[in-house]
């Protein structure tokens, strides 16, 4: 393998672990900030956005998951389901929570790779 992509992998694992740990200690947003990063390092727009996508995903999904392995998140997903007028759905906003995740990666990592867009075309005097 190339050492450029070698040194990608690294840093989309890096950044997985960071947004992951952003969310475990309570930054809710932090696939957004992680996903801006990506935008920005990652030339090409589609492969960035999608795994921006991807890691706010996971970002969301594994903090529900160890919630739900220490506690159970039953009681709790199906009182909000109640309280959003889903009775006896627990689904309906444990889907939106892990949805909130994902698009806070793809639109930061969307702004990252428009932002970077923006300032090549400007350097490039376009």
């Amino acid at each position: 393998m190339e050492h450029a992509t070698v040194r990608l992998y690294l840093f989309l694992l890096v950044a997985g672990i960071v947004a992951i740990a952003g969310v475990l200690v309570g930054l809710w947003w932090a696939p957004f900030v992680v996903g801006l990063a990506l935008g920005i390092v990652v030339r090409r727009g589609r492969i960035g956005v999608p795994i921006g996508a991807a890691i706010g995903l996971l970002a969301w999904l594994a903090p529900l998951a160890i919630a739900h392995e220490s506690h159970g998140l039953g009681l709790t997903a199906t009182s909000l389901a109640a309280i959003m007028g889903f009775d006896h759905q627990p689904a309906v906003p444990l889907a939106l929570t892990l949805l909130l995740g994902t698009l806070l990666g793809l639109t930061g990592a969307w702004l990252g790779a428009s932002s970077r867009g923006v300032v090549t075309s400007v350097r490039s005097g376009t």
